[in-house]
């Protein structure tokens, strides 16, 4: 299944000349407007935080969208917060879903809220890692930020768990973390 991916996503990069991202905006998926937005501390952040949401996982755009909206209702509405925490998430139908987006504070990791991307992937990864179109996306939405000024070519790439006592995003995931050139632990 991930040669399969891989496959279609090369295919879709050479006869359209673009990656195979999928940003799906608050629009598409359903999002209320914030109740505030706070800039980061400098427009190309160097710093990527993952994390998980410890929720229900997704693998439709149905059943993301739905996670979205749960997710942004339990941020504001029992939390408090004026958003959902996250920049950006991902889902296991391989896209990526929209946050707080570019340039914009989160509230996922205290002390990197203002200086970092808080990604997170959509589910409980703390037994499984994420799928292959998960994985595809998370490298995908790293290198659109790059090339797009979004985040430093030399950005350093951590789980939530180094920088928080938490688990988050599992051991799974920070396994596979660990293996990435940007990682820092």
């Amino acid at each position: 299944m991930f040669r399969l991916a891989v496959f279609l996503c090369a295919l879709c990069a050479v006869s359209w000349g673009f990656l195979c991202l999928r940003i799906v905006t608050p629009g598409k998926w359903g999002g209320r407007p914030a109740n505030c937005s706070s800039p980061l501390k400098a427009v190309q952040t160097g710093y990527v935080i993952v994390l998980h949401t410890a929720g229900g996982s997704c693998k439709t755009g149905a059943e993301c969208n739905q996670q979205m909206t749960n997710i942004q209702h339990y941020h504001m509405n029992n939390k408090g917060w004026c958003n959902i925490a996250y920049n950006f998430l991902i889902g296991e139908d391989g896209k990526v879903y929209e946050g707080r987006g570019w340039n914009t504070e989160g509230a996922h990791t205290y002390g990197y809220n203002d200086i970092s991307l808080g990604i997170a992937f959509m589910g409980d990864f703390t037994g499984r890692s994420p799928n292959a179109a998960a994985w595809i996306a998370l490298k995908h939405l790293l290198h659109f930020a790059v090339e797009n000024g979004y985040l430093s070519s030399d950005y350093l790439l951590m789980a939530h768990g180094d920088v928080s006592n938490t688990i988050s995003p599992g051991q799974p995931i920070r396994k596979v973390l660990k293996t990435w050139p940007h990682y820092k632990h």
